[in-house]
């Protein structure tokens, strides 16, 4: 963004005469914790599978320091919340962008053994009250992907 100050600027070469313009080139570093669009700042916020099922609260940065986040219980991976005003000041206007965070839900690469009974156990919960059962191409009762 460029800024124009008039007769704020050098004097003029002839003697006497009056100060030009003053340019000002205003340009925005990146801030890594934030993508910005527009007055609008966007950022990825990442949870467990737990706190995704049961809700959270997260502590996000903002421009005016950190805030609070309530992630609610059920949240689905790429859930957009959107936080009002807390995004860029509207250049010569008066209302202020949102802060926008994507939540994304990590998917645990590596079980330890109770961890692996424990979501077999939710598994076959969820089986039972569905009155589903493993069907071909799920993922066997070992953990292992592929055909059973």
């Amino acid at each position: 963004m460029a800024l124009r100050v008039p007769g704020h600027g050098m004097p003029s070469a002839a003697s006497g005469g009056a100060p030009g313009d003053l340019f000002v080139i205003m340009r925005t570093a990146a801030d890594s914790r934030f993508e910005r669009h527009d007055v609008d700042l966007w950022r990825r916020e990442t949870i467990s599978v737990p706190e995704a099922v049961l809700g959270t609260e997260r502590t996000v940065p903002s421009l005016d320091g950190s805030i609070v986040l309530t992630i609610p219980p059920a949240t689905q991976p790429g859930l957009v919340l959107r936080v009002t005003g807390k995004g860029l000041p509207e250049f010569g206007g008066p209302r202020r962008g949102d802060l926008y965070v994507r939540v994304e839900v990590q998917i645990p690469e590596h079980l330890g053994k109770r961890e692996r009974e424990l979501y077999k156990e939710l598994w076959a919960m969820e089986l039972k009250e569905s009155g589903h059962s493993p069907g071909r191409g799920d993922a066997n009762r070992d953990g292992k992907q592929g055909v059973t």
